[in-house]
């Protein structure tokens, strides 16, 4: 018996680390959306060129990342799920559906309400409709994988363009 118990040890450590982790790339990405009052914090220049995914390109300043919105946090959770995705899918394993559900992050609050509008929505309907896919067609994951990210690459040219450069190190070049 503790053998098996070292082994269910072990295998909550895995699963812990990886929670640490997603958690560690959720707080340090980056995300942009209008002034709303309280919420904004202003950098320095020094500081925003030190992030690796400025938002330099955003019309707005970006939003406190202690007081995001929630489709803010499901992006970055959808974010560290592609990473998570990409390097499952170059190490040559399958993908698991029930290891990365569709979150319906266009079903809460966004940073900028003015988005949700039936383009905001399309877009939405495009990804979901690729991310389905990408767990129907195991053997060409890379292909789905890549068509997932740009409609993420999609949507942020036409609504907020700050993570483009994030966003496209998710895809799978050969």
């Amino acid at each position: 018996m503790p053998h098996s118990r070292g082994i269910f040890v072990k295998s909550n450590m895995k699963y812990l680390v990886s929670i640490f982790l997603g958690c560690l790339i959720i707080l340090f990405a980056v995300s942009c959306g209008k002034q709303q009052g309280q919420g904004s914090v202003s950098t320095s220049n020094d500081s925003i060129a030190a992030m690796d995914d400025s938002a330099e390109s955003c019309s707005q300043p970006i939003m406190d990342p202690n007081n995001p919105k929630p489709m803010a946090l499901m992006m970055r959770q959808m974010a560290a799920n592609a990473d998570s995705m990409k390097q499952q899918i170059m190490r040559g394993e399958q993908l698991d559906s029930t290891r990365y559900p569709f979150i319906r992050f266009y079903l809460v609050e966004p940073t900028d309400p003015n988005v949700l509008g039936p383009p905001f929505y399309e877009n939405a309907r495009l990804f979901q409709n690729a991310y389905t896919a990408l767990f129907q067609h195991p053997t060409e994951q890379v292909k789905y994988h890549n068509l997932v990210i740009q409609k993420c690459i999609n949507c942020h040219e036409a609504y907020c363009s700050g993570p483009l450069k994030r966003i496209r190190k998710l895809i799978i070049t050969n």
